[in-house]
């Protein structure tokens, strides 16, 4: 059906098709198929009416994966990227500054928030990252040797937050404490963290201390490579942990042992598919197969 044909179409049943085309395969998708993305911008074009309907869906989620794509975003209308509430970003050398602006731009209207920033220090990122008080969805990936994620300047006021998504973070107190402001967070996936040693030379202390300090977490998921012993090591004795503690009702910890046979997989894919909440058949070399829904 061509956009002109559309038209003779009652109104209730064009904004259906274009709702259901703009609508992805899984719930927690960055973006659109490129398919997709051709088609919003064809009815976009057709006329006023066909524009209104498709252009919201057409920046309402972003994914910025280039210099190019960031800078392009920033020149768009500000009407235009006030449509935007679900941004997927990766971060480039230099480039601190512009991911600044646009999430000063954004903050107050994004609801879904994915970065790839594989330095330690977020620079002026962290401070306009206070301002996206309405965010229910936050990924940090971008995994770095021994990276320190310190949230603590500007969790407190996420008081939406119901998934948190990080990359080597380190699990200390003061992680601890600020998971525990987070009043709605219910899924909490963590990638290799690095937990503080109590006193007896373990994390088993530290580990059971965020747990009570969740109070509202539904599902926490460990993901783990097998090529570090150290790791695993972690693992066994946190799993122990759980089983002869038990849990609280209502929580449930997910394990996932990713076995990196090969230098660039799969957890670098891991890495790129966990914020939009699906990881695909782990067991297949390419990664390939039906999906895994984490939430």
């Amino acid at each position: 059906m061509t956009g002109h044909a559309m038209i003779d179409l009652p109104v209730e049943l064009v904004q259906e098709i274009v709702l259901a085309l703009a609508t992805p395969p899984y719930p927690l998708q960055y973006g659109h198929a490129p398919q997709v993305k051709h088609a919003l911008c064809q009815l976009a074009l057709v006329n006023r009416f066909l524009s209104s309907l498709a252009t919201p869906h057409l920046y309402a989620s972003v994914v910025i994966a280039s210099t190019h794509e960031l800078r392009a975003f920033l020149s768009t209308s500000p009407l235009l990227r006030g449509h935007s509430t679900s941004l997927w970003l990766r971060s480039f050398p230099g480039m601190f500054p512009l991911i600044a602006d646009l999430l000063y731009d954004l903050g107050p209207h994004l609801r879904r928030l994915a970065l790839d920033i594989p330095e330690n220090e977020l620079g002026p990122v962290r401070d306009a990252l206070r301002l996206c008080i309405h965010l229910e969805d936050f990924t940090r990936s971008g995994y770095s040797p021994m990276q320190i994620v310190q949230p603590r300047s500007f969790w407190p006021s996420w008081t939406s937050l119901r998934r948190l998504v990080l990359d080597g973070p380190l699990v200390d107190d003061s992680f601890i404490h600020s998971v525990a402001k987070l009043p709605n967070l219910a899924h909490l996936a963590l990638i290799e963290p690095r937990w503080r040693y109590s006193v007896d030379g373990t994390e088993i202390a530290t580990f059971l201390s965020l747990l009570d300090a969740g109070v509202s977490l539904q599902r926490i998921l460990l993901i783990y490579c097998d090529g570090t012993e150290f790791y695993m090591n972690s693992l066994r004795r946190l799993r122990t942990t759980v089983k002869l503690r038990g849990l609280q009702p209502g929580l449930n910890i997910l394990y996932m042992v990713i076995r990196e046979r090969e230098p660039n997989a799969p957890m670098t894919r891991i890495r790129s598919q966990i914020g939009d909440g699906t990881l695909w058949d782990l067991h297949s070399r390419n990664l390939l197969g039906a999906p895994m829904g984490l939430w």
